[in-house]
């Protein structure tokens, strides 16, 4: 057989093996068919998605870094070249990958989205609104691309728009709609129920719930579904509210016939924020279980006078956005340094490892955190934050639930931020007791780390856990 014909037979073996589920006998053939045609470019870009699924981002991009040297014509490797690059937070490469995919891809809109969100992450807002505005009224993906316009409005504060473009997501995945009874209309509930659906991860839950007390002072009956880790703090928090768990199963919300409107929790801003000047600023809307707040101010009192501060290094719910968001405890050296603290482990996951690790590096004290489990027993969770002076987190979940307690909240921020920060502020309206600290570059963690080891050392000696902003 001629080396050609049995490389693209290689290959097909390999297309094979990976529609069954057999990824290693898949790559197997693959390299393969290179081996046989050095320049078999489909063969390198399914090497690359393979490496890249199996979180080998460099050998991904090198991978298709191949395909395209082979073929310049091949859109779909450019595009997913791109993919690779954003992931590992090469936004200005990204985006020239991503021109010469849509050249080559005209009508494929997801590029277009792509290529929107890396714009936007660049801050090039006015390019990034151009790409959108190319895909068509007509296109599946309409509803994705006025979603990233409705980022941009909200990362830039303009709230009003930002939440009424927010509202497509609802044409992108189930909807209150779906569940039968009217959707609110933002008009005033005057004694009318409500039931609210969950959506999004526990921060977003736990952000959107701050506009809950603004429910109470007219509106019926109100039922929140969340998820079930949250009801114990939500009964404690919002004793008129009907916490209910979220389960996958229709039935075990109350009955629509027995509400008289319905939304999605996610849509109360649309309302109720569409300017700064509507939220509220009192601190804290969360209450902890008091006996549970006990029993942690006891334990962790045991410090003595030192600064009691907890640390969560990690967040995001997939590859592309831990990788930005994360910072390796290892690189906290400057931090964890600073003298007359003692640094608590709040990180959920499977972090003991490493804080034991980086204890023992450091040779500080610091625990493993197995004495509260985050991810079993949220409202454990809660009381142990409360008996804490200070978090110092990344943009995760635990941030937003100790500032949602009251708790004063240093929050480490990319440079390409979430679009709830908005741009460069050090206050966030939805937390008073929150401080943000961003990198002023892309990847310049280390910058940052040393800014807020000297603003740590600072509070040491004042106790001015939330200084006014710059």
């Amino acid at each position: 057989m001629h080396s050609a014909d049995a490389a693209d037979r290689a290959y097909l073996d390999g297309v094979a093996c990976e529609r069954a589920g057999r990824l290693s006998e898949a790559l197997a053939h693959y390299r393969r068919a290179v081996a046989l045609r050095p320049d078999h470019a489909a063969a390198y870009n399914n090497i690359g998605v393979l490496r890249q699924q199996w979180g080998e981002t460099a050998e991904a991009v090198a991978a298709y870094q191949r395909a395209v040297e082979s073929n310049p014509k091949l859109g779909l490797a450019w595009f997913n070249l791109g993919n690779c690059l954003r992931e590992e937070n090469r936004l200005d490469e990204a985006v020239a990958c991503y021109e010469r995919a849509r050249r080559l891809l005209p009508a494929d809109s997801e590029i277009r989205l792509n290529l929107a969100t890396t714009l936007r992450d660049l801050r090039r807002f006015d390019e990034a609104w151009a790409i959108l505005a190319e895909i068509p009224q007509t296109s599946p993906d309409r509803a994705k691309a006025e979603l990233n316009r409705a980022l941009i409005h909200l990362l830039r504060g303009d709230l009003a728009r930002g939440w009424d473009d927010y509202d497509s997501r609802h044409k992108i995945a189930p909807t209150a709609e779906s569940w039968g009874a009217p959707r609110w209309d933002g008009t005033p509930l005057s004694g009318r129920s409500i039931l609210l659906l969950s959506e999004q991860g526990i921060g977003d839950q736990v952000m959107f719930a701050s506009c809950l007390p603004d429910l109470l002072a007219t509106a019926g009956p109100i039922f929140v579904e969340c998820d079930a880790r949250l009801v114990p703090l939500y009964a404690r928090s919002f004793p008129h509210v009907t916490a209910i768990p979220k389960t996958t199963a229709e039935t075990a919300l109350p009955s629509v016939g027995d509400c008289d409107v319905v939304d999605s929790i996610g849509s109360l801003p649309r309302f109720l924020r569409r300017r700064i000047e509507d939220f509220p600023t009192r601190a804290g809307y969360l209450r902890a279980d008091p006996e549970r707040c006990s029993h942690w101010r006891s334990s962790l009192g045991r410090s003595g006078s030192a600064l009691k501060v907890g640390l969560s290094w990690h967040g995001g719910k997939d590859a592309e956005t831990r990788r930005r968001r994360s910072v390796a405890l290892e690189l906290w050296g400057p931090i964890l340094q600073v003298p007359g603290v003692r640094f608590f482990n709040i990180q959920y996951g499977a972090a003991a490892a490493e804080a034991v690790r980086v204890a023992r590096d450091f040779q500080i004290p610091l625990d493993d955190g197995s004495d509260c489990d985050p991810l079993q027993d949220l409202d454990d969770f809660a009381a142990k934050l409360s008996a804490l002076d200070l978090i110092l987190t990344v943009d995760n979940s635990t941030g937003h639930l100790a500032a949602a307690l009251g708790k004063p909240v240093w929050t480490l921020l990319p440079f390409a931020a979430d679009w709830r920060w908005m741009l460069d502020r050090e206050t966030t309206p939805w937390y008073p007791t929150m401080r943000l600290l961003r990198c002023r570059a892309a990847d310049q963690w280390g910058e940052l780390l040393q800014r807020t080891a000297r603003r740590l050392t600072s509070a040491v000696f004042t106790r001015e856990l939330l200084p006014s902003a710059a």
